[in-house]
């Protein structure tokens, strides 16, 4: 899903964005090329479940099997230009400590980019409403945080992070969720609103991708 909007008008605003890069649970083929064309670039990778089911693992410098929050990162200080994964924060134990690691290991201006599910797509609310809501926000693995766009970004934004890119990357057709004239969707017995014009577009937003450049000085944790 990441590699759809890894752009050029995205990673042009950040030209030595795969100099020394940080991949959290994230091994698409087309992106370990793409770092790995560059001749000074280093490519690290931390994995959170399995090691050994890890594809394209000869293209890494180095592996390492990390418990994200509650584990540090195994990496100096200010280490990387990029950290990328998917469900970075959504899956650690420890957010605090997270987002203190990732913060600590990025270089001045530094990227991070993770892509995570939308706790206010329209299918998880009616899951929770129907009582059947089981955690895993309709996935394979166990979510212990749970994220809207916009609470992600204020909490990135009180981290010593500044958000550059705010975007879906999932997104349901509104044939499936209409909005009616007043306001509220109806699906069967359950009457979702009054929604705004925002409120709707995020309702449709299962996954959505944040970009955040490291600030000088302390964080939150």
């Amino acid at each position: 899903m990441i590699k759809n909007v890894l752009k050029d008008e995205i990673v042009n605003q950040f030209p030595n964005i795969f100099s020394k890069v940080l991949t959290i649970n994230f091994f698409d083929e087309n992106f370990i090329t793409q770092v790995k064309q560059k001749k000074e670039s280093s490519l690290q990778g931390i994995v959170t479940d399995d090691i050994q089911n890890v594809p394209y693992k000869d293209n890494f410098d180095s592996l390492h099997y990390t418990t994200l929050g509650k584990e540090g990162l195994p990496f100096e200080d200010k280490s990387f230009t990029l950290i990328i994964g998917e469900n970075i924060l959504s899956d650690c134990f420890s957010l605090a400590q997270t987002i203190n690691e990732l913060h600590r290991v990025l270089k001045n201006d530094g990227i991070l980019i993770t892509a995570e599910p939308n706790v206010q797509y329209y299918r998880h609310v009616l899951k929770l409403l129907q009582g059947t809501w089981d955690e895993t926000l309709e996935e394979d693995k166990t979510r212990f945080h749970f994220f809207t766009p916009s609470s992600l970004a204020s909490l990135l934004n009180n981290s010593s992070f500044l958000i550059r890119v705010l975007s879906p990357i999932e997104t349901d057709s509104t044939d499936f969720f209409p909005l009616s004239e007043d306001g509220f969707v109806h699906i069967n017995r359950y009457h979702v609103g009054p929604l705004s014009q925002e409120e709707y577009r995020v309702f449709l937003i299962k996954r959505f991708l944040t970009v955040a450049s490291k600030t000088p000085g302390g964080n939150s944790g």
